[in-house]
């Protein structure tokens, strides 16, 4: 039983593959927490207003509790042992799930006030910033943001990193939550929750999501043009499906990573130029006001005086 039952998605070489339902009570667990500390933070911020909610809180909260089912679902069965120890191209898949599912998900659900509380930002402007705060702040960095994201993106599918550490399920749950904060500090220049994080100006978000959508094609490249397998766990797992085998298997996890992640990045890319050149053009047309109106008329003379009465 102890065997049936597991805490986290792991590896496991020479165990055959079983379509039947296996608990992961860490998965749960997890999820757990976070959900019950972020429904004790609205609780407590109701509270303080005199028992009402923000009525931006239940936008924030949907975002933030799609965060924690999409979490749940990549990581619980079947695909969380799926991508563990049998199958390449499944765990490129959580990688994306993580990264531009769970990730922005979780951030944007987030209400400001509570980010600011987590940071420990106080209602004083000119107070000095405190140790978390000044932390965010170099870690989400636009440019130290880009470089940990891929540098933990080449780490992560490095062979040595994934048989040593996907074969437990301390390693395991190392590498989804390490890969899941990297991730969202990779979106916080994007997103901008929060002014004191100084985000990136809408041209340069788009130009920060070029880059990510480059790089990454490097360790997929090798992935995908390798012709020989470069993790022992998935070339040891036993098979799943019966033609797929480990080069194959390789072959689909880097076009996943390559083609997969290109798309979605270059979609959110395609909206947000179509809404910064929506937004410039707005910019360009004038508004008038009525009472802009009556100013222009005083202001060049246009307003209809009064007739003065003839002599008498």
């Amino acid at each position: 039983m102890l065997q049936t039952i597991s805490w986290w998605c792991s590896g496991t070489i020479g165990r055959p593959w079983e379509w039947s339902y296996r608990p992961l009570v860490g998965v749960y667990l997890l999820i757990a927490v976070l959900g019950g500390a972020y429904a004790w933070a609205l609780r407590r911020h109701a509270a303080e207003r005199g028992g009402e909610h923000a009525p931006s809180s239940r936008h924030y909260a949907w975002r933030f509790g799609a965060g924690l089912a999409l979490l749940a679902l990549s990581s619980d069965w079947p695909l969380g042992p799926l991508g563990a120890g049998y199958l390449a191209g499944v765990a490129a898949l959580r990688t994306l799930i993580f990264t531009f599912g769970v990730a922005p998900l979780l951030l944007s659900g987030i209400p400001p006030w509570l980010l600011r509380r987590m940071l420990r930002i106080g209602s004083d402007p000119s107070a000095p910033p405190g140790l978390p705060l000044r932390a965010a702040r170099v870690v989400t960095l636009p440019y130290v943001a880009f470089l940990q994201f891929n540098v933990l993106l080449v780490l992560t599918q490095l062979p040595v990193v994934v048989d040593t550490l996907k074969i437990t399920q301390a390693g395991s749950f190392t590498l989804d939550m390490t890969w899941l904060i990297a991730s969202i500090i990779m979106w916080v220049p994007v997103l901008r929750p929060l002014p004191e994080l100084r985000g990136l100006d809408d041209p340069i978000r788009m130009v920060y999501l070029f880059g990510l959508s480059i790089l990454p094609t490097v360790p997929a490249s090798f992935l995908t043009f390798s012709r020989f397998p470069l993790y022992e766990l998935y070339e040891l797992a036993p098979r799943v499906f019966g033609p797929l085998d480990a080069v194959v298997d390789q072959q689909i996890a880097g076009l996943t990573l390559k083609i997969g992640g290109g798309l979605v990045i270059w979609s959110i890319i395609t909206v947000m130029f179509f809404r910064w050149a929506n937004g410039e053009q707005s910019d360009k047309v004038p508004t008038l006001s009525w009472s802009q109106f009556e100013r222009d008329l005083e202001r060049y003379d246009l307003r209809q005086r009064e007739t003065p009465p003839p002599p008498s």
